[in-house]
């Protein structure tokens, strides 16, 4: 549509796709290690070293795993939120975290970055679901952000001169914080103009993240630049990460590796921006002469390149995410820490904010994808500076953010009921509200129970039966819960249940327990029978572990919670009791045993029981549910490639043999994830 002025409105995008199904009812505790340990090769300087690590412990909680998907893909009909002017139109889609799905240069016709052509789930989030493609917001926690599959609120505004934006908005409630992105679009501009502000309103100080993830076309002669050539590069060799000058690295000698599609290997390196740089940048330079590229105000300090790799795996990746030979795609990106790894806090009463805008621009090719490193970055530099200097950078930055505490106009689209519920929470026993400009909607079924506890003093009892509504772990919420308890007549099964959750979450495991034991004393549940069972499998007592599983499974009637099996089909393959895994697992309903995870769980105990048909079904299936690196699948080819090779020789199986069926048999490409090419 041709326009001279911005225009906002919701939309319909009509793709080919597999919907999510639904979640996982279990609680996924957090790692009891919140600091990881980071491997280095000793090149990093103690700068570098400080705060690796930090708080990048998985931690899940108070959200639910979004494990439920398949490949099975028909139309979908998702909502979309447009925002566009006579330059540029972008493309939002506020049912998954906000993702800006697309964004096309109306006047050539061409996407900026990659959009892909199909919605198709993966397990790489925190949460489990994920998809390629667009620009990704990931707040709060190590990895493919919290809300990336779910709803968040979008509002319309207007800025000083009458042009609408978009916000999108959300309360984060793993760190009890609050953010916001707007959008900006005037008339003519040739960039998108992104604001970000983070909030964290409380007293206390929370370890914070943030990535701006962009997927971009990957062609032959890509290229990436940023205003340095010092990095930090993730080597495969030894799982660690090492401290080097581009163009080459020492894990692929010899190689240029600006170039993405030069990686034998899916790798990623980032680049470590001088403080003294006010503003960052990053862009990729293509052999037709288009280059992509982003710049931002200071806080967004890093930036960084991740490639799937030009071996099998990494291939296969990109065709499995979208279509063969659609999904071709490396990711820059643009963060707060000098790693992914590395942690940083932020303060009570703090807000942090950062601009960053996005284009295009043609380039000389030959300079920029032909030339020597040092001459192209030059080049590129040089570029980038009069496409978008530093002063202009921050002109926008101070006008996007005196727009910042603005009250929206009308409301797009509703995301979750929590931050409305914190604010109920807030107003009535804080005598506090929430941030200016976030307006929430109304609250639905997974808020009722807390709103009970908060009115009248007591969490509602539940059917132990009945899958609960959701769970909480925030400190404010337990005070109240464990204030209720005091009360003879609120001391239910369900009460102690979330107690249980909340106590276990902050590494509290006697009194946790001792919550749970509690629970079941009142009325038995799959679900404290599940979490007892967590526990000693934490402990390593896997006896009472699978002791646990197996009351909850029993409880859990002739159709059992999918991820409950999954489960204790894990405990019985651990416990090496082949035949009860396969007994469990032949007496599922079919709605079950078609379960892509089950199915490779349980693959061990047929290996084991030679059930040889549903071995070679199992190897000719495409997973949905696959995790990036996960070699499963892959270690049950060869042992049983090996058993084969094996049973014509009527031998038994050795190192040596398997050795041979690696070699002899490579895995098919339906089964084929790992990232790292040997």
């Amino acid at each position: 549509m041709s326009m001279k002025n911005t225009a906002l409105y919701v939309a319909e995008l009509v793709i080919e796709g597999a919907e999510l199904e639904g979640d996982n009812p279990l609680p996924v505790f957090r790692n009891r290690k919140h600091n990881r340990d980071v491997k280095e090769n000793g090149t990093l300087s103690d700068e570098q070293k400080h705060l690796l690590g930090y708080e990048a412990g998985e931690r899940y909680l108070p959200y639910r795993m979004q494990d439920l998907y398949s490949r099975n893909r028909k139309t979908l009909r998702q909502k979309s939120i447009v925002l566009e002017n006579d330059v540029l139109e972008a493309v939002f889609l506020p049912e998954y975290g906000g993702r800006l799905y697309s964004l096309k240069n109306k006047q050539t016709g061409l996407d900026v970055f990659y959009k892909n052509p199909v919605f198709q789930p993966a397990n790489l989030a925190i949460l489990n679901a994920w998809f390629s493609g667009g620009v990704e917001w990931n707040v709060g926690q190590l990895g493919h952000t919290f809300a990336t599959s779910s709803s968040v609120y979008a509002a319309q505004l207007t800025d000083d001169e009458g042009n609408p934006f978009l916000r999108l908005y959300e309360y984060e409630r793993c760190k009890n914080v609050f953010w916001h992105i707007d959008f900006h679009l005037p008339p003519g501009a040739d960039m998108l103009q992104i604001y970000v502000r983070i909030l964290n309103d409380n007293e206390t100080s929370v370890p914070m993240y943030w990535w701006t993830n962009v997927a971009v076309r990957e062609t032959e002669q890509a290229r990436v630049f940023s205003s340095t050539s010092d990095v930090i590069y993730m080597d495969p060799r030894f799982g660690g990460f090492g401290a080097e000058q581009l163009p080459e690295l020492p894990s692929v000698p010899g190689e240029d590796v600006t170039f993405p599609m030069r990686f034998p290997f899916a790798n990623e390196y980032f680049f470590q921006t001088p403080e003294s740089v006010a503003s960052p940048w990053e862009a990729v330079a293509y052999e037709d002469g288009r280059m992509f590229y982003e710049r931002s105000t200071s806080l967004l300090r890093y930036r960084k390149m991740f490639c799937w790799g030009n071996h099998a795996g990494g291939r296969r990746w990109c065709d499995f995410l979208a279509n063969p030979g659609e999904g071709n795609y490396i990711e820059v990106q643009g963060g707060f820490a000098p790693t992914q790894l590395h942690g940083l806090d932020m303060p009570g009463r703090t807000e942090w904010d950062f601009t960053q805008l996005m284009g295009e621009a043609s380039i000389d090719p030959e300079l920029a994808c032909s030339s020597g490193w040092e001459e192209a970055s030059a080049y590129v530099q040089r570029s980038v500076d009069s496409l978008l200097n530093e002063q202009e950078v921050y002109r926008i930055h101070e006008r996007l953010q005196q727009l910042a505490n603005r009250e929206p106009q009308a409301l797009l689209h509703q995301g979750s009921g929590w931050g409305a519920l914190e604010k109920l929470r807030r107003e009535t026993l804080e005598g506090r509200s929430i941030p200016a400009g976030l307006p929430f909607g109304g609250m639905g079924q997974t808020q009722v129970d807390w709103v009970a506890l908060l009115q009248d003093g007591s969490l509602p009892v539940r059917e132990a039966a009945a899958v609960p509504d959701s769970w909480m772990v925030q400190d404010e919420w337990q005070e109240l819960l464990e204030a209720s308890l005091k009360a003879e007549s609120n001391r239910s099964w369900n009460a102690y249940l979330h107690l249980g959750v909340m106590l276990y979450e902050k590494g509290l495991e006697e009194a946790a327990v001792s919550a749970w034991e509690t629970s079941l004393q009142l009325e038995p549940s799959v679900w404290v029978y599940r979490n007892l069972a967590e526990v000693y499998k934490r402990k390593e007592s896997f006896d009472k572990a699978r002791s646990y599983m197996e009351q909850a499974y029993e409880l859990s009637g002739e159709v059992p919670e999918r991820a409950i099996v999954e489960e204790y089909l894990n405990l019985l393959i651990q416990a090496k009791d082949y035949q009860q895994a396969w007994s469990v697992y032949a007496a599922l309903p079919e709605s079950l045993t078609n379960s892509d995870r089950i199915q490779i769980i349980v693959g061990a105990a047929a290996l084991e029981l030679d059930q040889d048909a549903f071995m070679q079904a199992l190897f000719q299936k495409e997973f949905a549910v696959i995790r990036e690196g996960e070699v499963l699948i892959i270690e049950l080819w060869y042992k049983y490639n090996a058993k084969q090779l094996a049973r014509a020789r009527n031998v038994e199986v050795t190192d040596s043999i398997l050795e041979e069926a690696k070699v002899q048999f490579p895995p098919p490409k339906n089964i084929d994830f790992r990232v790292v090419g040997w």
